[in-house]
């Protein structure tokens, strides 16, 4: 009966975490490998990933189960789930990214098991701890994760800035193609409120030729602030499906409001290494984003 009991209480609380931390794994590698992230696929793979932990808990005679080659194919079903694919090689450096982010949160499994005086053991590549309560475990392990992959998170990303501070920038929209240079800008953390699609801050001159007549009039005679008159004039025009207000605090200016609009996409990066995106907004700046003029657009690292 002890037997059963502490089944039942591991089994009532086991899918739940392992669902938490295979989320939270997957939206790392989905970070780190900079796939296009759906949260309901992200959610599916996780869950598929703990019907797997629970069947072998359920089940722990299938040995066969526990073989490197089972968690390696139950992996990449995980990864194939998570994720959507056109290339191998796009599958192969995800599933890199996958083995990396495990080991990073295995890393900090290990050390709550360290620093937990209550005790644990690991069997057939499982944690288990003792504590009074459950619950609290689950809660103490996500936080510990939780900093743990926000530190690696701003190394990896602080590096990934340094090595790759200006990208060539593609913003196609109805009227033409312009090419620019764009800095990769850890402070740019601007986003449309009403979508959350990331901002990609652009200098008017730079954007000028390939905009409406009566969008260009309005930040030629600098009536980018008055937004009831910028409103009027937009609603009259063929941009207006395309028309965004992106509330910002920086750029010298606080509290300010930038006027943006939906491009039908845009490209990052040369012909080696060339992303597209369409879900993205393009704020224009009535001012010179660099002194130097080796730049004139930024973009939020999150899209590089």
């Amino acid at each position: 009966m002890q037997g059963v009991k502490c089944m039942e209480i591991f089994l009532d609380v086991l899918v739940l975490e392992n669902i938490v931390m295979n989320y939270l794994i997957l939206l790392m590698t989905g970070k780190f490998s900079k796939n296009k992230i759906s949260h309901l696929r992200l959610f599916l793979a996780a869950f598929v990933g703990a019907l797997y932990v629970a069947f072998l808990v359920i089940y722990p005679s299938l040995g066969v189960y526990y073989t490197t080659v089972s968690k390696i194919a139950i992996s990449f079903a995980i990864v194939a789930i998570a994720f959507s694919f056109q290339r191998f090689a796009a599958f192969f450096k995800t599933m890199v990214m996958f083995y990396i982010s495990t080991f990073i949160f295995a890393g900090a499994g290990f050390a709550f098991l360290y620093f937990n005086q209550s005790g644990g053991f690991i069997r057939n590549g499982f944690f288990y701890v003792y504590w009074n309560s459950k619950w609290t475990v689950m809660v103490l392990c996500i936080a510990t994760v939780g900093i743990i992959v926000k530190i690696f998170w701003d190394i990896i990303q602080s590096r990934l800035v340094k090595d790759r501070l200006l990208l060539p920038l593609k913003i196609a929209f109805e009227n033409g193609i312009i090419n620019l240079s764009a800095l990769v800008d850890t402070g740019n953390a601007l986003f449309d409120p009403l979508t959350h699609s990331p901002v990609v801050v652009v200098e008017f001159k730079a954007i000028k030729s390939i905009l409406p007549v009566e969008i260009q009039n309005i930040f030629e005679e600098s009536k980018e602030d008055d937004l009831v008159g910028v409103t009027k004039i937009v609603s009259n025009s063929s941009w207006f499906p395309r028309f965004r207000l992106i509330p910002f605090t920086s750029l010298g200016k606080e509290n300010g409001i930038l006027i943006g609009f939906k491009p039908d996409y845009i490209e990052i990066g040369d012909k080696n290494e060339k992303k597209g995106v369409t879900d993205v907004i393009i704020g224009i700046y009535n001012r010179a984003l660099s002194k130097s003029e080796n730049y004139n657009a930024l973009l939020s690292p999150d899209l590089v």
